[in-house]
């Protein structure tokens, strides 16, 4: 069976690079091309790729196998994404060609894709490669031991078999467009599991070695932070009465509060109706066109960060004057904070913690009000080794609380550092954000959320950046 390691010269390094991007799920940086210069034959890789006068162009010369996608905000370098193999010609492939006996060459009206024969051949031996090790690593010691979807349907079959159409609906599986005949062709030559064949159409698979007994993942020990001796911190609670702790970790030195609300209904509403109509908000939506959220950013004056969620930029606006009366609520009444230390941005409808406050650094305080639908907000400690090389969480230590139109929560210290935090999905959010906010206000399930943070490294375009203190609370 031929493999990637067969080719030489330019073919070498063409299957080399398609190898190194082929277990990395499709596509890497183009400086990862670095890589496969460390491998055997590393020396030669180079000097293919420097003839071509450099990656980008090696690339382009090899459309039949690579695609070069253009940088996106916040990337350092363009990304190599290798071809579907639906991608390589939209003519039939010519499989006398395949074999090496096609001999019509620039006349035969099937497609040879710009590749030679042993390049196509390591091309079929990579993929069946990969469909292997991808089924392997589902049914492994390593993964059935936190895997409950397929533990259960080991133990709940005869014998322990799993059909083959069950992997079809795994993200990977989706990822290579797998088939299930593919991936039985490409068990065929797995020495630790075992394949049934028969009847054609409903092929399983099992496990040779003994099922390992599932585990649930605990938390580990917690990661030492300062003590609040040693580095004192002044959390809201030390600011204003009426906090209730959700999460008051000393050793991670995290913490999150949580302050039912102390407005009036009307109040709220008059709020509500303020933030909707006199916002200036920005929609967001999704690759495929559907509209996710609109969104709004507003800094202090001086300021002219962007925000970035995701692919999107959103443009700074100076704070109005018509949300200072909200502030003004919110962060002095409820929170107790005078007004110089009141954060410097808001983020209205966004969660997600990014460069600009270092929240993963520093010590950092986050306050969220929510104003409209009651919703599931969950908390979780990060597990940042997780075998899928994913974020994750300990399911052993999520919790949650409902916040009601009103609420206030503050997270800080090393919070963002060692928790992860969402508004729940599913069921559970599906159910709460169904419930009124309060008896009296009608929402539907319209929500609006402010989250209000304190910037402390300003992007270097932003003339705020000269400003920058050294790394202290906030």
């Amino acid at each position: 069976m031929a493999t990637w390691a067969d080719a030489s010269g330019e073919d070498a390094t063409v299957m080399a690079l398609a190898h190194l991007l082929q277990w990395s799920g499709g596509s890497r940086p183009a400086s990862a091309v670095g890589y496969i210069y460390q491998e055997e034959g590393g020396s030669m890789h180079r000097w293919v790729v420097q003839s071509h006068g450099g990656v980008q162009n090696f690339v382009a010369a090899h459309p039949e196998a690579f695609v070069l996608e253009p940088m996106k905000p916040g990337e350092r370098c363009p990304t190599i994404r290798l071809r579907n193999a639906w991608e390589q010609s939209s003519a039939p492939v010519c499989h006398y060609f395949r074999a090496g006996r096609c001999n019509k060459g620039m006349g035969c009206k099937f497609s040879h894709a710009g590749l030679t024969p042993t390049m196509c051949q390591a091309f079929d031996n990579l993929r069946m490669e990969s469909l292997r090790s991808q089924v392997e690593y589902y049914l492994s010691d390593d993964n059935l031991a936190n895997d409950a979807f397929f533990q259960a349907m080991i133990r709940g079959s005869s014998g322990g078999w799993i059909p083959i159409t069950a992997f079809l609906g795994c993200p990977r599986m989706k990822q290579l467009g797998a088939s299930a005949s593919e991936i039985v062709a490409a068990l065929r030559w797995s020495t630790q599991l075992q394949l049934r064949e028969w009847p054609e159409g409903a092929e399983e698979v099992r496990r040779k070695a003994p099922l390992p007994e599932q585990q649930a993942k605990r938390a580990p020990a917690p990661t030492k932070e300062e003590s609040l001796e040693e580095r004192p911190l002044t959390l809201l609670k030390d600011c204003s009465d009426g906090w209730q702790a959700v999460v008051e970790d000393l050793q991670r030195r995290s913490f999150c509060f949580h302050k039912h609300r102390t407005a009036s209904e009307t109040t709220l509403e008059e709020e509500f109706s303020l933030l909707l109509a006199s916002t200036q908000w920005e929609t967001l939506r999704s690759k495929a066109g559907a509209v996710t959220r609109s969104t709004a950013w507003y800094v202090v004056p001086g300021c002219c960060c962007r925000y970035t969620y995701g692919e999107a930029s959103v443009q700074p606006r100076e704070k109005p004057e018509w949300l200072y009366s909200i502030e003004a609520r919110i962060l002095g009444h409820m929170c107790g904070l005078c007004k110089d230390d009141w954060p410097n941005s808001v983020n209205m409808n966004l969660y997600e913690d990014e460069g600009l406050f270092r929240g993963c650094q520093v010590d950092c305080r986050i306050i969220s009000a929510s104003w409209g639908a009651t919703r599931r907000f969950e908390i979780a400690l990060k597990d940042r080794g997780h075998i899928s090389g994913k974020p994750s969480i300990f399911h052993d230590t999520l919790q949650g609380i409902t916040l009601e139109s009103g609420d206030v929560c503050s997270m800080e210290g090393a919070f963002q550092r060692h928790y992860s935090h969402q508004l729940a999905k599913g069921a559970a959010g599906a159910e709460a954000a169904q419930r009124p906010a309060s008896e009296g206000i009608h929402y539907g399930n319209a929500r609006i959320n402010l989250t209000w943070r304190y910037i402390v490294s300003h992007k270097p375009y932003c003339p705020e950046a000269r400003n920058d203190p050294k790394p202290l609370q906030q």
